[in-house]
């Protein structure tokens, strides 16, 4: 097999290197711990900045180096396309081989790999192809057309608002028998005809990449015994933005190997509204009992000052594990509160501080101004206009 510009044969010269240096020395002692630790399930807590996909990307150099655990046996996902390209290149770094081809990328791109891997079974269990892959733009101009079909008003129901609402509706139904969960008018007639659209043109959603390998494995306990075999690890990155699919295909694919480790910090889990649950990794130690639990409180990337305002909100937070960032690098600048009337003051103030800056030599480019919802991007622009900050 080839590892896209490394062979089978690299791999196993790593594998079987007697002089492989010691992975860990360059990490520090709960860094090291977290990835020496191969006896079972663990759980590593890593707080900002802390290093977790340093960890991962040695515990996967560990298995490989020290462990001879060929490197296509382990599965390593997270969420991102940037966060798996950076996970692929330090794991290469480590290596020094390409990990093209193997099971490490984002939670879809392992699906999709698991659809074309099984694409057999695919079509015999539920008559599906997966040959063309929907982008959101994809989705939305079925709906469109499903929506058309059915005479329902896009003024009165968005096809964004209806994607959206089918998407979650897929994801929280149940993935046995494929139903989508409880929805109101007119998700349900959309959903029909949508499904139908899709299997028409042999492709497949965001969405299928997580459901339909999941489906398969519960319908299939042969299949479900071959894709176990296949994994001799699981690694997973930002272990609290998982949703539903994402844990129940996890918790498949580990049943009873306990070789699994997952990393992330419920004081980061900032994507409830896309599905991601909490609980999952609060609840890891439910799920195995025999788990260790590894906590990262160095943070390598703020100042003691940074460090001692965000300890100061997340100590606050409902049903967290109890952990505290600590820094070298003490001191820093302080961080400034503005408490201000409304909106407009915000927004003025902002720009005043912009134009502070630019006077003390730092470029326009040099400065973020961050906001929470894209409605609120409008005001900042006009202020901005009048007085003639650039902005991109």
């Amino acid at each position: 097999m080839d590892f896209g510009g490394g062979t089978l044969d690299q791999g196993e010269e790593i594998m079987n290197r007697k002089d492989a240096p010691d992975l860990t020395t360059s990490l520090n002692d709960s860094q090291a711990e977290a990835v020496r630790y191969c006896e079972g399930p663990l759980l590593v807590l890593a707080g900002a900045g802390s290093g977790k996909t340093r960890v991962l990307a040695h515990k996967f150099a560990w298995l490989v180096s020290q462990r001879g655990l060929d490197p296509r046996s382990i599965m390593a996902v997270t969420f991102t396309n940037k966060a798996a390209r950076e996970m692929r290149e330090r794991i290469g770094r480590l290596l020094g081989v390409d990990l093209a081809g193997l099971d490490v990328g984002t939670f879809h791109s392992w699906g999709l790999r698991f659809l074309i891997r099984n694409y057999r079974d695919l079509e015999r269990i539920t008559g599906r192809r997966a040959a063309t892959v929907y982008d959101r733009a994809d989705t939305r101009s079925l709906v469109k057309a499903v929506m058309k079909e059915l005479n329902i008003d896009p003024k009165r129901y968005e096809p964004g608002w209806v994607v959206d609402r089918l998407s979650r509706a897929k994801s929280e139904g149940d993935p046995r028998s494929l139903t989508p969960g409880e929805s109101d008018f007119p998700i349900g007639p959309v959903f029909l005809k949508y499904q139908e659209g899709l299997a028409r043109q042999g492709a497949v959603d965001f969405e299928d990449l997580l459901l339909l390998p999941l489906h398969l494995l519960l319908k299939d306990g042969s299949l479900l015994e071959r894709e176990r075999g296949r994994i001799g690890w699981i690694l997973v990155d930002e272990y609290q933005d998982v949703n539903r699919p994402q844990y129940l295909l996890l918790k498949a694919l580990s049943a009873e190997r306990d070789r699994i480790m997952v990393v992330g910090d419920p004081d980061q889990s900032i994507y409830g509204w896309r599905g991601a649950d909490m609980n999952m990794i609060l609840n890891f130690e439910k799920d195995f009992p025999d788990a260790r639990v590894f906590v990262l409180e160095q943070n390598y990337r703020s100042t003691s000052n940074i460090l001692g305002g965000a300890n100061g909100v997340i100590r606050n937070n409902f049903r967290r594990k109890p952990k505290k960032l600590w820094t070298s690098r003490s001191g820093g600048e302080k961080i400034h509160v503005l408490l201000a009337d409304n909106e407009r003051v915000e927004a003025a103030f902002t720009a005043e501080e912009v134009l502070r800056l630019r006077g003390q030599g730092f470029r326009y480019g040099d400065m973020a101004v961050l906001y929470r919802i894209n409605a609120m991007s409008r005001l900042y622009e006009e202020v901005f206009l009048r007085n003639d900050i650039p902005y991109r």
